[in-house]
């Protein structure tokens, strides 16, 4: 079995039921009403596979489903994306991950049963036969449980079968909020990091976005520390980057559910095209800010269609876009 895949994600992927135009916040004893909902695809892992491959880079997403009806939508949906889930591992004795949120224009509050996806092992994970793989892009650390203790061996073993190879980390949130130390291990194996402020200053132990970037800048040489409708703050390869975003005021919003999925992806697609640092920083923007438009943390055919009209508008086009 060959592919053409050029990227691989090792991580979660799961339903998102995605709960829109909610006012107020549900306690105890009480419901609220949502104006509108989606399933959808959802998980970092998934998003970031599904978003890549629809810019026009192939990537295979390696997670674990259930053998159930919602394990069978998201083969479903990743494929309409152009996404190879050739090595999508289905367990029939589990139940496919699902995630609750609850989106509000500010943020959005979830809830999981990803059992399965915090099961899945590195010795499942068979990598043999990518011929043009070039890259591969670790999503939520602290969920997947399974792989903690076999990731440092399995970027050891890909980079010996793949000359050249790089990597990427979105760690995402940590659900149980201890934000163990043993990350360090991975981060200094990445070459690229991604994180949210929140997840930089927990990691770091710092007070700000800013300390946060120049003490993790000592472990790897990239890194992107996500700002939501404040932009973004990054050091690549020792020169720090400020990023603003261009639609501040979140006009049409819609649904703010994978926006930092959907930068991690637009970086990506810059880094692999050889984008200069600032140039890939725009794109990865750009394709963030028009991600809330669209409900879901993939978005709709007509959400990459903007996206190539004002890449094209604000820069020379690339081939593949």
């Amino acid at each position: 079995m060959t592919t053409n895949t050029e990227c691989i994600v090792i991580g979660d992927l799961n339903v998102d039921l995605i709960f829109k135009k909610i006012s107020g916040f549900p306690s105890l004893g009480k419901e609220i009403i949502s104006g509108d909902y989606d399933m959808v695809i959802g998980g970092s892992g998934g998003n970031f596979a599904a978003i890549l491959s629809k810019l026009g880079i192939k990537t295979a997403i390696i997670s674990k489903i259930g053998y159930d009806d919602f394990g069978r939508f998201l083969l479903d949906e990743m494929k309409k994306y152009g996404a190879d889930t050739q090595r999508l591992i289905i367990d029939k004795n589990r139940k496919t991950g699902i995630t609750v949120s609850l989106s509000y224009e500010r943020d959005k509050s979830q809830i999981s049963s990803v059992e399965t996806l915090k099961n899945l092992k590195a010795g499942e994970i068979r990598l043999e036969k990518f011929e043009k793989i070039r890259h591969i892009h670790f999503s939520s650390y602290y969920m997947m449980d399974g792989l903690k203790a076999g990731y440092e061996d399995l970027i050891t073993e890909i980079k010996s079968e793949y000359r050249g190879i790089t990597f990427s980390l979105d760690t995402n949130d940590d659900p149980q909020n201890r934000w163990e130390s043993s990350i360090y291990k991975i981060i200094k194996s990445v070459d690229i990091l991604f994180l949210n402020k929140r997840e930089a200053t927990k990691i770091s132990g710092q007070s700000s976005a800013a300390k946060a970037l120049d003490k993790l800048s000592d472990y790897v040489k990239k890194i992107v520390v996500k700002l939501g409708r404040e932009g973004h703050l990054a050091s690549i390869d020792g020169r720090i980057y400020r990023g603003y975003c261009k639609n501040k005021g979140n006009e049409n919003f819609v649904d703010g559910t994978g926006s930092g999925d959907n930068f991690d992806a637009g970086f990506i697609y810059g880094f692999l095209n050889s984008f200069e640092a600032e140039k890939a920083l725009e794109f990865a923007n750009l394709v963030a800010e028009k991600s809330i438009e669209f409900p879901g943390g993939v978005g709709s055919e007509e959400k990459f269609r903007q996206i190539r009209e004002l890449f094209i508008s604000g820069t020379e086009q690339d081939r593949r876009i």
